[in-house]
């Protein structure tokens, strides 16, 4: 299906931008397919993930439609309640969540979908959702809020999407097929960003968490040269991680999986990792899960300091 993708009139070819190492692959995108067609080539072999590139579509479709259902309601005030543990929800909360839930319906059945809005599952393989992650920036009017849409299996997420409603930027990857942003101009990959010293670029929540992150950039400031932190709400710092805007994300608030397992595919596959104590990575024993305590670098190579 893919394979002669690059002969075909109207495609174009975008090398990995500044900051990657080397070359990992390159990524042929058709300016007039709404949900950009992928090839991806290692030394001359196409290698897409057969077994999950569907999804990754359907992940596509919910995450943008649901951007649309929330710009809808963004244009207008509309209601603010507070759930049972203080958090907002919005009228645009409630209709991306049921966007999503139709989507997933029709097109996975017979998988489970757990949202932050609701849905108990059973099983190793299933939606995990965040219709509207970033709610109080929506509120406040900030822009910095995404949809996550993410696939998990055995614990680790094998498809994630963040969607940008504001900007319609799409983060989308796909396990063992690579991270890569869609915008109107059309897709890239994303390498992440090679770190080799000098200051490091911590994005964080700027709501949660903040007098931890701020002890770990003083011990980096002094370990490796200087810091340049910036605040940014939502899922959205996954993102600058694997498009080679930040070096490192810390959380030390609580976060849910459906907060971090698009993230952590994106991330994942662009050369980060996602690191909980001991350097092991993030696993979602449950849908619901309280994640803990966690690090995110967009360079897995590089020799972090022992005390992340």
């Amino acid at each position: 299906m893919y394979g002669n993708l690059w002969r075909r009139p109207g495609f174009s070819e975008v090398w990995p931008g500044p900051g990657a190492l080397e070359a990992r692959g390159r990524v042929l995108w058709n300016n007039n397919h709404r949900l950009a067609s992928l090839t991806h080539h290692y030394q001359g072999k196409s290698e897409v993930n057969g077994g999950y590139e569907r999804y990754l579509e359907w992940a596509q479709t919910a995450g943008e439609r649901a951007g649309a259902a929330i710009l809808t309601h963004y244009r207008t005030t509309g209601p603010v309640d507070l759930k049972s543990d203080g958090s907002p929800v919005t009228p645009a909360d409630r209709a991306a969540h049921e966007v999503i839930m139709t989507v997933l319906a029709q097109a996975t059945p017979d998988v489970p979908v757990a949202s932050e809005e609701g849905g108990e599952i059973a099983g190793d393989r299933y939606w995990s959702v965040d219709p509207l992650d970033g709610t109080k920036e929506y509120v406040a009017r900030t822009g910095a809020f995404v949809v996550n849409v993410a696939l998990v299996e055995g614990g680790r997420p094998v498809v994630g999407v963040i969607f940008v409603p504001v900007t319609g930027e799409c983060y989308f990857a796909l396990k063992g097929g690579g991270a890569f942003k869609k915008t109107p101009a059309g897709v890239q990959r994303l390498n992440g960003r090679a770190f080799l010293g000098g200051p490091v670029r911590v994005v964080g929540s700027a709501r949660h968490g903040t007098e931890a992150v701020t002890g770990l950039c003083e011990a980096l400031a002094c370990d490796e040269g200087g810091i340049e932190r910036t605040a940014l709400g939502s899922a959205w710092k996954f993102g600058w991680l694997a498009e080679g805007r930040a070096d490192l994300y810390p959380r030390f608030g609580p976060t849910h999986t459906w907060d971090t397992a698009a993230g952590q595919c994106l991330v994942e596959e662009s050369g980060g990792a996602v690191w909980v104590a001991g350097r092991q990575p993030l696993i979602y024993h449950h849908a619901r899960q309280l994640n803990p305590s966690f690090v995110a670098v967009a360079d897995a190579r590089f020799a972090w300091p022992d005390f992340l």
